[in-house]
C-alpha cells in the first residue's frame, strides 16, 4: 500500500464527518485535553525550576542589600508594611532616591524577614517560586490566545523558562519587582481575554485587581495598557468599543496608582549620573539617540545568542558610537525592519506583527530612546520583552519545520510529543543549550565576590564594576575574616588599586572617591582621608554617604562643630540614614560632657552651664532614639543611649536600654 504524504493526511482528515459529538465523547475529549494541557504545564514547571534550583543556597547579592538587609524599614517585618506602602522603594537606607514606588517587592522582604531574618534561602526560593508560576501562567495565557493550540505555547514557555537572560532576573532577590509584575501583568490578560469572550463581570473585576498589583510590583506595568487592548485586537475578534470596555478596569487601576504613586514619590525624574548611564554625558541629541539605538541592537543580540552576560554595562564598558559607525547603523537597520513587518502585517493579525509591537512596547520605557533612565544597560531590562522573542521563535520553529500531524489535544501526552516530534526535538535541542547556559551563570551569582569577581574580567572597562569589586573586599564583612594586619593592608592596598582604576576610567566618580576616604580612614592615613571625602563631596554635594564619612574624621579630630555641619547636613539629604541621626546625637553627647567639666571648674556659671548641658543631653538622647526607630538593631545606638540617661541622673532609662543592647547583641549572635 502506498504510503501518504503528510498532505494528503492533512486532506483525509479534513474530509472525515465533522457532526457534533456526542456528550459522552465531548467529555472524553475536554478531559484529554485538560490532562495534556497538565502534563505539559508540569514539564514547563519542570524546567523552569530545575535550572534556576542551583540559586536556593544563594547569598545577598547586588542590589539585594540596599532593599533587604541593609534596609532598616525593611528589618521592621510586619510593622514596617505601613512605612513601605506610605515611602519610597529606596526609603531605608543610606542612598537617596525618592523616584521609585515598588512597594510589593518590598512588602514582601519585610514579611520574609519577619518570618526568617537575614536568610537568603528564603527570598531566593520566593524568587524560583514566582517564577515557574510566571512560566505557567504564560502557557495558560498563549493558549487562550491562540485558542487551545499548544505547541505554540508550550515551545514559547519552555524557551522562556531557560532563556539564560533571565539569570539576573531570578538569581537577584531584589529582581522580585520585575517577577511579579510579569506574573500580574499575565494574570490581568488572562481575565481580560476571559471577560472579552465570556462577558462575566467577575473577570472585569479580577483584571482591574490583577493589574493594580502589578503596578505595586513594578512601573513598567503601564505599558500592559497597550499590550493587552492589542491582545484583544489580534486574538478576538473584539470590535473597538469592546476592546475600550474590557480595558476600562485596566485604565482605572493605572489611574488609581499614579494618583497614590503622585503622592509619595517626589516631582521629577531625578538626577542619572553618567557613572550610571553614559548617555547622560553625550551631548549631542542626535548622537545620543545613536547610542540608544547601538544599545537596543545589543539587547537583540543578547536575545539571539546569550554567550556573555555580564551584571553590569555602565562607563565606560560600551564605547560611546558615531552615526557612521556600523554597529549603529545595523541595529537601526534591524529596528527599522522590524517596525515595517508589523505595520505591513498589522491588519493580518500576523503573529509575528504581535511579537515585535509587544517588543517596542514593552522595551520603550528603558529604551532611553523616550527619555533617560537610571542605567545605559541592564539584563534584567530584558525579562518582559523577551516573552516576545521566545513567542517569535516558538511560531518560527512551528512554521518552518511543522509537525507532520497538526496540532490536536485531544491525543494523549505521549502520542502528542511523538506526533509534534520535530518542533519539539528543535526545541529540546535549544532549551537543552539555553539550559546549560543559565545554570552555569547561576553559580556567578552566588554572591558578591563570586559575581565581582567572575565579571570584572568581563568588564574591566567599567567603573562601576571596579568600584563594586573593590567595595566588596574592603567591606566590613569581608574584612572582619582576616585575622593578621599584614593581609589586611594587602586587601586594603588593592581595593585602593581597583578604585584608582575607577577614576582613572571615570575622574568625576564620587562614590569611588568616597570608598577611598574610607579605606584611608581605616589605614589612618587621615591627611589622604579628608582630601579624597572633599573630592567626593566637591563632585557630589548632595552625597550624604561622603559627607557622614567625611565628618566621622573631624569627630575623630576633635573638629566638633564642623563635624555636626557634615553629619546635619548628611541627615537632612537622607532622613532614613540612621548613623547620621546617631552620629549628632554623639555631638551633643560631647558638647553635653564638655558643659559638664567645665561646670565643675567655673563655680560662677554652674548653673547656666549645667542647664546648657543637660539641654544637649537631651538633643542627644532624641537623636538616638530616631536612629533606634530609624536601625532598631544598632547595638551602639541603645548603648549609647544608656550612657545618655546615665549622664542625666534617670537610672532607670540606663538600664532598660543597656538591657536592650545586651539583649540585640544575644540575638545577633
Amino acid at each position: 500500500m502506498k504510503k501518504l504524504t503528510r498532505k494528503e493526511k492533512i486532506a483525509l482528515q479534513a474530509q472525515e464527518p465533522s457532526g457534533k459529538l456526542s456528550a459522552g465523547k465531548e467529555k472524553k475529549l475536554s478531559e484529554a485535553r485538560n490532562a495534556l494541557r497538565r502534563v505539559l504545564m508540569i514539564f514547563i514547571a519542570g524546567m523552569a525550576f530545575l535550572v534556576y534550583s542551583n540559586t536556593l543556597d544563594h547569598k545577598y547579592v547586588l542590589d539585594d542589600f540596599g532593599v533587604i538587609p541593609e534596609n532598616n524599614i525593611t528589618k521592621k517585618g510586619i510593622s514596617g508594611l505601613p512605612e513601605i506602602f506610605s515611602t519610597t522603594y529606596r526609603a531605608g537606607t543610606n542612598l537617596i532616591d525618592n523616584t521609585l514606588y515598588r512597594p510589593l517587592s518590598k512588602a514582601m522582604f519585610a514579611l520574609e524577614w519577619e518570618m526568617a531574618p537575614n536568610t537568603p534561602a528564603l527570598g531566593h526560593w520566593m524568587n524560583v517560586i514566582f517564577f515557574v508560576l510566571t512560566c505557567v501562567v504564560l502557557f495558560s495565557l498563549l493558549s487562550l490566545c491562540l485558542s487551545g493550540n499548544l505547541l505554540i505555547p508550550f515551545i514559547a514557555s519552555m524557551l522562556f523558562a531557560a532563556h539564560p537572560i533571565h539569570t539576573e532576573v531570578v538569581a537577584n532577590i531584589k529582581s522580585r519587582d520585575e517577577i511579579m509584575c510579569l506574573f500580574f501583568c499575565l494574570l490581568a490578560a488572562i481575565f481580560t481575554l476571559l471577560y472579552a469572550r465570556e462577558a462575566k463581570v467577575k473577570y472585569l473585576f479580577l483584571s482591574g485587581v490583577l493589574f493594580f498589583l502589578a503596578f505595586l510590583s513594578k512601573e513598567s506595568a503601564i505599558t500592559w495598557l497597550a499590550v493587552i487592548p492589542l491582545m484583544l485586537y489580534f486574538f478576538t475578534p473584539s470590535k473597538a468599543s469592546q476592546i475600550f470596555k474590557s480595558s476600562i478596569p485596566l485604565i482605572i487601576a493605572t489611574v488609581i496608582f499614579l494618583m497614590i504613586r503622585s503622592k509619595i514619590v517626589s516631582a521629577g525624574t531625578g538626577v542619572v549620573l553618567v557613572e550610571d548611564n553614559y548617555l547622560v554625558g553625550i551631548k549631542d541629541l542626535l548622537v545620543r539617540e545613536a547610542n540608544a539605538v547601538f544599545i537596543l541592537g545589543v539587547y537583540l543580540k543578547q536575545l539571539l545568542f546569550p554567550l556573555t552576560l555580564i551584571s553590569d554595562g555602565s562607563f565606560n564598558h560600551f564605547k560611546q558610537v558615531k552615526l557612521s559607525d556600523f554597529s549603529f547603523l545595523a541595529s537601526l537597520i534591524a529596528y527599522l525592519a522590524m517596525a515595517m513587518y508589523a505595520i505591513l502585517r498589522f491588519k493580518k493579525k500576523d503573529i509575528f506583527s504581535f511579537s515585535i509591537i509587544y517588543y517596542f512596547v514593552t522595551l520603550s520605557l528603558v529604551s532611553n530612546v523616550l527619555f533617560l533612565i537610571g542605567t545605559n544597560y541592564g539584563e534584567r531590562l530584558l525579562y518582559m520583552p523577551s516573552v516576545a522573542f521566545c513567542l517569535a521563535l516558538a511560531v518560527a520553529i512551528s512554521k518552518i519545520l511543522p509537525s507532520e500531524f497538526p496540532d490536536q489535544e485531544s491525543l494523549s501526552p505521549g502520542l502528542w510529543l511523538s506526533r509534534q516530534k520535530i518542533p519539539v526535538g528543535i526545541m529540546t535541542a535549544i532549551v537543552l543549550l539555553y539550559s546549560v547556559s543559565t545554570y552555569a551563570r547561576n553559580k556567578d551569582w552566588h554572591d558578591n565576590l563570586s559575581l565581582y569577581g567572575t565579571d570584572i574580567l568581563k568588564v574591566p572597562e567599567s567603573a562601576h564594576m571596579q568600584f563594586y569589586y573593590a567595595n566588596h573586599i574592603s567591606s566590613d564583612d569581608e574584612v572582619v575574616k582576616i585575622k593578621d594586619s599584614l593581609t589586611l593592608r594587602k586587601t586594603y592596598e588593592e581595593a585602593l588599586m581597583h578604585l584608582e582604576i575607577a577614576t582613572d576610567i571615570l575622574p568625576r566618580y564620587a562614590d569611588a572617591y568616597q570608598r577611598k576616604g574610607f579605606i584611608y580612614h581605616k589605614l589612618k592615613e587621615y591627611d589622604k582621608a579628608l582630601k579624597s571625602y572633599e573630592t567626593s563631596i566637591s563632585i557630589n554635594p548632595t552625597f550624604p554617604v561622603a559627607q557622614n564619612n567625611y565628618a566621622n574624621i573631624l569627630f575623630e579630630t576633635q573638629r566638633f562643630d564642623e563635624a555636626l555641619k557634615y553629619f546635619s547636613s548628611a541627615f537632612r539629604l537622607n532622613p532614613h540614614y540612621s548613623h547620621a541621626a546617631a552620629n549628632i546625637a554623639s555631638v551633643h553627647g560631647v558638647y553635653g560632657e564638655g558643659l559638664k567639666q567645665q561646670a565643675l571648674q567655673d563655680p560662677q556659671r554652674k548653673d547656666e552651664l549645667l542647664a546648657e548641658s543637660h539641654k544637649n543631653f537631651l538633643l542627644a538622647i532624641e537623636y538616638f532614639k530616631k536612629a533606634i526607630d530609624l536601625d532598631p538593631e544598632s547595638v551602639s545606638s541603645y548603648r549609647m543611649l544608656s550612657v545618655t540617661y546615665a549622664n542625666i541622673g534617670d537610672s532607670q532609662n540606663a538600664a532598660l536600654y543597656a538591657s536592650k543592647a545586651d539583649k540585640i547583641q544575644r540575638e545577633k549572635k
